[in-house]
């Protein structure tokens, strides 16, 4: 078969395509890593109340948005992450849902995080990973005083990556922490209790 000028070019092209889209993009775990992103939170507990009825307070579903740098100590990553969002107050269970727009509830948590690889996909340089830690949260509520709560977070992302600096990441995460109520704040047939909440985020990671 004769290839003319103008389809040996062409073919040179397309094998150049192929070679960048096959060979592994070069490493970016090495050194810092920033990353910021954004994600769909949802609440559990908060606030019980004690008679059976199946009801508690909690903050509304809402939109948080972090910040995060790490930096590798031999096989694993140490970092740091800063989460924030801002959600109104609800009342939920058995069949009632009421929410105040008038009682806002703002978060913001400071996360130390270890990072450990778990399992690589195809020859790209995508990824598992699983990273957990401590948390502090400090609350602020509407006319009311700020107050801070320790908790725990552990989180599984996926790594992407899309040049030889920028990653994608995916992650699903969950966390438990003390209740952002006072006792002295709530009605007297309901009590604070652990707070659980959950994440699923987009986000992009870069290496320095």
């Amino acid at each position: 078969m004769r290839h003319t000028p103008r389809s040996r070019t062409i073919l040179l092209i397309g094998l150049t395509i192929a070679g960048a889209l096959t060979s592994p993009l070069p490493a970016q775990s090495a050194g810092w890593r920033v990353s910021a992103g954004a994600g769909q939170s949802w609440f559990g507990g908060g606030a019980s109340d004690t008679t059976g009825a199946g009801l508690s307070f909690r903050p509304t579903p809402s939109v948080a948005w972090g910040l995060g740098v790490d930096h590798a100590m031999g096989k694993v990553r140490v970092g740091v992450g800063f989460t924030t969002l801002t959600a109104d107050l609800q009342l939920s269970g058995s069949g009632v849902q009421i929410v105040s727009e008038e009682t806002r509830l703002r978060q913001y948590e400071l996360a130390l995080l270890v990072n450990v690889p778990l399992l690589r996909v195809g020859g790209l340089g995508a990824a598992f990973s699983l990273a957990a830690g401590p948390t502090l949260d400090v609350w602020t509520v509407t006319d009311m005083d700020s107050r801070t709560r320790a908790g725990a977070l552990a989180a599984l992302l996926f790594a992407a990556p899309i040049s030889p600096g920028w990653t994608l990441l995916a992650s699903a995460a969950g966390a438990l922490s003390g209740s952002p109520f006072n006792a002295s704040e709530l009605p007297a047939e309901f009590e604070p209790s652990t707070l659980l909440s959950g994440r699923i985020g987009l986000g992009l990671r870069y290496g320095l």
